[in-house]
């Protein structure tokens, strides 16, 4: 599933729950029936923040009719509580073929999940299978799990159910090499979807004629497999990965529920909760206003930069709240006297001069204090891959590099 929104920091962004719920009910309003099916790791940390994403994404598979969710080692690590919680409040069956869960708390997890469905009069079965590399465990180890190897937990159910069902499907946490190498072994399965690899997608590899295809990660396409009935007899038609784009929408359902998400962020004022590391030596923030007295000239230019909006531009989406944003949106979040809120820190909004050069505190009391110089490796903490893709530090540079400060104006405004 992965982000459950494209952030907005650049045009051409793909993802989103409201752009995949329109693709799949595009698919259903033409008459087809559509399974859809997750892959694991609905989310990536394990803070408030992310244990209420992982809450939301399960309400919207469920409106969006997905019949099963494969377990990653990230959903894994949240712990048997919150999986017994969403495993029997939500619609979407949890699906492990090769993890099992020792807990007092009542666990739902199926080794696989078959799907009738009815088609012109013709019926056809669909057996889902789920498995988690232990390569990719071994590093989130529990005492209170189990992950057996793939191949050993698949033979069994592969041998139950090949030639009782109409197609069997694996939904397989792993890298492609290992999907690859399960699809030698077990050439009665008929489709194999990777989903641990590279962010971007890749063409699918036919094994045998089983085809396996990975649609990337963090959600931004989603793989499609299309197949027919004729006379009984389940027929591949295609397998492709396609991006969730500006093309598709968003659904009014899926905005709603991110609404929900974003006042519930509000609700626990996960902003303020959020831990603030210390600062080296005593330094504090002291707000960009407060250098704008000596560098006007460098104060008024930054004030016109995108930069010095930055605050509005999650207001004017209504993320304001949302701590993923902030942290590079604010002047010193996360740190010990940074941005906590607008109320508290109205002096830190925007990505300010402290931003870039740290806290001015020093600087501030005494000019004769060194300041911190910046650069490329200050701007690719919030300008990396996924939020700004196509961020060149020389082309970006010329956008919001200072106007050059004479000593003489400096000291006579120092005077």
């Amino acid at each position: 599933m992965g982000n459950l929104e494209p952030c907005g920091c650049y045009e051409g962004q793909l993802g989103g729950i409201s752009r995949r719920h329109s693709f799949i009910d595009f698919f259903r309003k033409q008459g087809n029936i559509v399974l859809p099916v997750s892959l694991g790791d609905l989310s990536r940390g394990y803070s408030r923040q992310d244990e209420i994403k992982l809450e939301t994404l399960c309400r919207a598979m469920g409106e969006m009719g997905y019949v099963l969710h494969n377990l990653g080692e990230k959903d894994i690590g949240f712990g048997p509580q919150i999986l017994s919680f969403l495993s029997q409040t939500n619609k979407v069956n949890f699906l492990s073929s090769n993890v099992k869960i020792v807990s007092p708390f009542p666990i739902k997890i199926s080794q696989y999940v078959i799907k009738e469905r009815f088609y012109s009069g013709h019926s056809f079965k669909i057996a889902f299978f789920g498995i988690l590399s232990k390569s990719l465990f071994s590093a989130h180890a529990l005492d209170y799990v189990n992950v057996s190897e793939p191949v050993k937990a698949l033979s069994p159910l592969v041998k139950q159910l090949h030639g009782k069902v109409d197609l069997l499907v694996l939904l397989s946490h792993s890298s492609l090499e290992e999907s690859v190498e399960i699809a030698k072994f077990f050439p009665e399965i008929g489709l194999i979807i990777s989903g641990h690899n590279s962010d971007e997608p890749e063409d699918a590899i036919y094994i045998n004629n089983t085809p396996v295809v990975s649609p990337g990660m963090g959600g931004k396409y989603i793989g499609v497999a299309h197949y027919s009935i004729n006379k009984n007899v389940v027929e591949r038609k295609s397998v492709e990965v396609v991006p969730l784009d500006h093309t598709y929408k968003d659904s009014k359902e899926m905005i709603s529920l991110l609404k929900e998400y974003q006042q519930q962020l509000v609700d626990e004022d996960l902003l303020s909760k959020t831990p603030q590391a210390p600062l080296p030596e005593g330094l504090f923030y002291v707000g960009s206003f407060a250098c704008g007295v000596c560098h006007k000239v460098i104060y008024d230019h930054w004030y016109k930069t995108t930069h010095g909006a930055s605050y509005n531009t999650l207001i004017g989406v209504g993320h304001q709240y949302d701590p993923e944003c902030i942290k590079c949106h604010t002047t010193g979040y996360g740190d010990v006297s940074g941005f906590l809120n607008y109320q508290k820190n109205r002096n830190l909004i925007d990505v300010g001069c402290e931003s870039c050069h740290g806290a001015g505190s020093k600087h501030i009391k005494s000019v004769k204090n060194d300041y911190g110089t910046t650069g490329e490796s200050n701007c690719v903490i919030c300008h990396n891959s996924e939020h700004s893709p196509k961020f060149q530090f020389a082309e970006y540079w010329k956008k919001i590099e200072h106007p050059k400060e004479t000593p003489k104006k400096l000291l006579k405004t120092l005077e």
